[in-house]
């Protein structure tokens, strides 16, 4: 046994001794009861597992990546693997991420309070669309601070791939760009965006202190191309996405055109323990389609990195079918 315990300590001295980097495990789970929007109670758990490999090198430079194991909360399914499709370096006050990043095409857009079991899986479906088609894909992005600013730029090379990417070849290309700083009482963030489809977007968010809490107002606006044409039957090219004669079924955007959202959030402390928000937002977009969204949200830390909450969203205006409403849950998140 003795000649064990010193075998097992060398082997153990000599995987310290020649560690270069550092290997770190989180995880999230969240499970709550949900009452959606079409009056179904809905029970969802999800979780997750992220396995940080960090590094710095003998001039300073930090690199690290990492992997993820996670069952998704919106729907019933299995475990997936997920990450390591990107890398992150950090010198001198900047963080450059290369690989599969995700631009902002919605900056300036706020009131949303809530968690993914209201927000995901409440079964909300609006008519109104104010994304990109994508924002997800293979570029880098750069993040600094300038005085009392944060700069932030991106430059998605391809938005067909995530890891590996063609440069020479390279289409579907996007870039951003924002800015945040503080402005006296105030915090000031801008931002653009831009698609190579012709996709545009730009808005600005302030905060500032109100009262016990924190208010936040937010306007974004971006000029999308249509999603596919309107419900009918075309003749070839008659219509733009059609080829040949075709039934197509209307979608949450038939033209091209501006969206625009405006939303405001406000959140405080109600003591160490329990915070309270509330958020709004009014979207329309080119079709004409409008909504507007009620937010509430009740958090208490329970300690030790669990917390219980209780969410409501309200949807009204134009929405698919069943798509609408109000829909309330309330769980426990533990970050482990």
């Amino acid at each position: 046994m003795k000649k064990l315990s010193y075998l097992v300590s060398a082997v153990a001295a000599v995987f310290a001794a020649n560690a270069h980097a550092d290997v770190s495990v989180s995880g999230s789970a969240d499970i709550g009861y949900l009452s959606d929007v079409t009056g179904d109670g809905r029970i969802s758990m999800g979780s997750g597992v992220v396995f940080g490999l960090s590094t710095t090198t003998a001039n300073g430079i930090g690199m690290s990546t990492g992997l993820s194991v996670t069952v998704d909360q919106d729907a019933d399914n299995a475990a997936a693997a997920g990450g390591g499709q990107s890398m992150t370096f950090t010198t001198g006050g900047a963080t450059i991420v290369v690989g599969d990043v995700e631009l902002g095409d919605t900056p300036g857009s706020v009131g949303g309070t809530v968690g993914n079991l209201v927000g995901d899986v409440g079964q909300f479906d609006s008519d109104v669309r104010t994304g990109f088609k994508d924002d997800d894909g293979t570029g880098v992005t750069l993040s600094t601070a300038a005085g009392a600013a944060t700069i932030s730029v991106g430059y998605i090379m391809n938005d067909n791939t995530n890891n590996s990417v063609n440069i020479t070849d390279a289409t579907d290309t996007m870039s951003s760009f924002s800015v945040s700083m503080p402005m006296g009482n105030f915090s000031i963030s801008a931002g653009i965006a831009d698609h190579d489809n012709g996709e545009t977007a730009s808005g600005a968010s302030v905060s500032a202190a109100m009262g016990a809490g924190t208010l936040t107002v937010g306007y974004s606006q971006q000029t999308l191309n249509l999603t596919s044409t309107a419900a009918g039957t075309y003749s070839l090219n008659q219509n733009s996405g059609v080829v040949g004669s075709a039934a197509v079924t209307a979608t949450d955007l038939a033209v091209n055109g501006d969206s625009e959202v405006i939303g405001a959030t406000y959140s405080m402390s109600l003591d160490a323990d329990t915070s309270i928000a509330v958020g709004y937002q009014s979207a329309k977009d080119a079709d004409s389609d409008s909504t507007t969204r009620f937010d509430i949200s009740l958090s208490r830390s329970l300690g030790g990195g669990a917390s219980v909450y209780l969410d409501m969203r309200t949807l009204n205006g134009d929405v698919d079918t069943n798509g609408g409403g109000t829909a309330m849950g309330f769980g426990t998140a533990v970050s482990f």
